[in-house]
């Protein structure tokens, strides 16, 4: 499947009658006319999570194919970064290598055509950005659609980021509109009503916008990220997917006084983050043993090199199993369950009137004294077991806190601060443990396991200086004052 380089552009709507600005020497100029037909679900799941995908065809020959643009575009700013993955492919079909990439968004939701667009575009090349004046007419369903003009400037080449925001100012001064929204949304009349909001909380909230809040947040990451670990080999987004499915299983831990039963939730959210975590601890792995392997005499990469292959090997068998669990009905029941939630938090009957200020100085509170006592009894010389304790009860401290940034402001900021580096001092204590077990598993040739062994003796090196700082990190985040505002 072609990958594109990630589309970066700024869009602008205009009049029909803009004068379009002297935007610097043009390199060339062109004439082109597009034809897209643009497919969704009925429902408009594609477009409610930032996602178009489209048959288009070029006068001039340079298209012919098919187009799915993944990547939720940015809630500020007037630039835009996707990625374009193209599919050759007749127009009256989908192709299945695209439509299995947004699996998780359209959940067996039918695609079908929801409306084509005829733009005639004249373009020009102002240093490495492609200046596009678009003039775009629309078919809805076979009747005709509105009518509009939009600028786009795409950048071609590198280094051209600052060229980008100049030619966005002379557009801007000029009388142009920025805008995010594409050219179906235009046509369409505008972006739909996601299918997860987030709402808003604030100080004088009720327990269900808390939970609302608390799902809705981590369900928009890592539904947002589904395509993004199908389309490629992505190290990051499968890291986002973990982070949300460990917020989801922590966040509904912490609240769970207050909820309807959601243990069943936690269980599924719990599978799915083994899936991802399987994946995530071998990117670590990989990366920190290159980086080891870089430090190690020239004379050792070669016998180094059996290593990162044996790793790179069993990365690629836990992504298989990651992509199979991605297209696993039970992966799309859980999807659809997580949605349900944040529409109908799940709230017990017994909570349904309390307010999020109290309950998140309680559950705070709560999720602070385990910390507490399980750091409290361990120190430089604690089993590695015991520190990871410590580790995963600081991460639910810390993801407690920050529920309540938007209540508690600055107060409950700087203890989740202060919990992170607690959370990362220890996290790299257990990441040398992880690894010193991976290398002492693999099955490596002489030469390639004495590789092996110097790199363990480096793992416990960093082990017993990272085990010298978590005191200091635990001492900074046990300070009374960033305990005040819950106590």
């Amino acid at each position: 499947m072609p990958h594109r380089p990630r589309e970066r552009e700024a869009k602008f709507e205009v009049a029909d009658d803009f004068d379009l600005p002297f935007l610097g020497e043009a390199a060339g100029r062109s004439f082109v006319k597009l034809s897209a037909n643009y497919w969704d679900t009925a429902d408009r799941r594609l477009l409610r999570w930032g996602q178009t995908l489209r048959h288009r065809h070029a006068s001039d020959g340079s298209e012919d194919g098919w187009t799915l643009k993944i990547g939720t575009p940015p809630g500020a700013g007037v630039v835009l970064d996707r990625q374009e993955l193209d599919e050759p492919g007749p127009p009256d079909e989908p192709p299945a290598r695209l439509t299995g990439l947004v699996l998780g968004i359209v959940r067996g939701a039918p695609l079908e055509p929801v409306a084509v667009i005829e733009t005639e575009r004249e373009k020009l090349l102002v240093g490495a950005v492609e200046v596009s004046d678009d003039r775009v007419a629309s078919s809805i369903d076979g009747t005709p659609g509105p009518s509009f003009r939009q600028i786009e400037l795409e950048v071609k080449g590198s280094g051209a980021g600052p060229l980008l925001r100049e030619l966005s100012d002379r557009l801007i001064r000029a009388g142009a509109k920025p805008t995010t929204a594409s050219k179906l949304e235009t046509a369409l009349g505008g972006q739909p009503e996601p299918e997860v909001a987030v709402p808003r909380l604030r100080p004088g909230s009720h327990l269900d916008t808390l939970v609302g809040y608390a799902l809705a947040r981590s369900v928009i990451r890592l539904i947002g990220e589904d395509p993004k670990i199908r389309a490629s080999s992505n190290a990051d987004a499968v890291h986002d997917a973990r982070v949300a499915t460990r917020r989801l299983r922590s966040d509904l831990k912490t609240l769970e006084p207050y909820l309807s039963p959601v243990e069943g939730l936690r269980t599924e959210l719990g599978w799915l983050g083994g899936l991802l975590g399987k994946v995530r601890d071998l990117d670590v792995l990989i990366e920190r043993m290159r980086a080891r392997i870089a430090e190690l005499p020239d004379a050792d990469h070669a016998a180094a090199a059996a290593i990162l292959a044996r790793l790179d090997d069993d990365r690629h068998r836990r992504r298989g199993e990651l992509l199979d669990g991605l297209g696993s009905g039970r992966y799309l029941a859980l999807v659809d369950e997580l949605i349900e939630a944040t529409r109908r938090p799940p709230v017990a009957d017994h909570a349904d009137q309390r307010r999020a200020r109290s309950v998140l100085r309680r559950v705070t509170r709560k999720a602070w004294r385990r910390t507490a006592r399980a750091a409290d009894r361990s120190g430089r010389s604690s089993p590695d077991p015991a520190l990871h304790e410590v580790r995963k009860r600081a991460k639910r401290a810390r993801y407690a806190a920050e529920l309540g940034r938007d209540v508690f402001g600055k107060r409950a900021t700087r203890l989740a601060e202060r919990l992170t580096d607690v959370q990362d001092g220890l996290g790299e204590v257990q990441d040398t443990v992880v690894a010193e077990e991976r290398l002492r598993a693999l099955r490596l040739p002489s030469d390639s396991a004495f590789v092996a062994g110097m790199l363990v003796c480096g793992e416990r090196t960093a082990r017993a200086d990272a085990r010298d700082r978590w005191p200091r990190l635990w001492k900074a985040a046990r300070a009374k004052r960033l305990r005040r505002w819950f106590s």
